[in-house]
């Protein structure tokens, strides 16, 4: 089936992203203007649920539906409940969670667009535990969860200091140890469906790279966050090794024919369906 996998995008709800967080040093360089280096649909009026205005950017959260295998598959499992994840950032003085979910952005509803049940999941791919990744992990009752060894760690009991990861979330993972099938570098899951350890954002995080119609397309996860990372070559904000990260970047161009930045609304621009065949 190699070369016939279909790749869906399904919204699990939006976070706020600073511009310190999209692109490395803010943005800032001696020779691009500020207004050519913000991120799509960057804003000077996100209005936070303290009622605070601030700017930055608007970022979807998505999860990745691949047909075509002989399993269903799922990348990730998105943004949890968002009452729950704002009281758990809240404690670190940060809240980044939109107040609401659009009327389109649920898990459940999106994988229903496609005629899939959460109990028609056989594997999640869990390409980092930060936990707007591991958000909805109960709903699958059948998947195997697919992690690297190195995210473990942190996933599970983090130090206090280690943003995005967060002590009071672990049982996200710890509440399926029994359905973990951990690796150690690449792995080929399907035919067709590359699991690729790239680390550099997080110890173990890794890419997907999946055969289509259209050639080999790399689901970035957050190695990428954003278009403006890809078109500049600049990492966002929030990394554990920028050197790895940038040969992650260079492998990723020698790889893969289409790049699939995680958390950008300019995605529905290149895919207005939301699918990439």
């Amino acid at each position: 089936m190699s070369g016939k996998h279909t790749i869906h995008h399904i919204v699990t709800g939006e976070l706020e992203s600073s511009l310190a967080v999209s692109l490395l040093n803010s943005g800032a360089h001696p020779d691009l203007d500020r207004e050519s280096v913000l991120p799509y649909g960057y804003r000077h009026d996100i209005r936070r649920r303290d009622g605070s205005l601030n700017e930055g950017v608007m970022v979807p959260v998505p999860v990745w539906l691949i047909e075509g295998a002989d399993r269903t598959i799922l990348i990730d499992t998105g943004l949890g409940d968002l009452d729950e994840v704002s009281a758990m950032q809240s404690r670190y003085g940060v809240d980044f969670v939109a107040e609401r979910r659009g009327s389109q952005q649920d898990i459940v509803a999106g994988l229903a667009g496609h005629g899939v049940r959460p109990e028609d999941v056989d594997v999640v791919v869990l390409t980092h535990l930060h936990f707007d990744h591991i958000g909805n992990n109960e709903l699958f009752p059948r998947a195997t969860f697919v992690v690297q060894r190195d995210e473990l760690p942190q996933g599970i009991a983090p130090p206090q200091f280690c943003m995005f990861y967060y002590p009071e979330y672990s049982y996200k993972v710890t509440d399926v140890r029994d359905r973990l099938r951990v690796i150690d570098g690449d792995v080929e899951l399907a035919d067709g469906i590359r699991l690729v350890k790239i680390g550099g954002h997080t110890p173990g995080c890794m890419v997907v790279m999946v055969e289509t119609a259209s050639g080999t397309v790399c689901l970035t996860s957050d190695v990428m966050y954003n278009y403006r990372n890809l078109e500049l070559n600049w990492p966002m904000g929030s990394f554990w090794d920028l050197a790895q990260l940038m040969r992650g970047y260079d492998r990723l161009h020698r790889e893969a024919d289409i790049i699939v930045p995680e958390h950008d609304w300019q995605f529905t621009e290149h895919f207005p369906k939301g699918t990439i065949r």
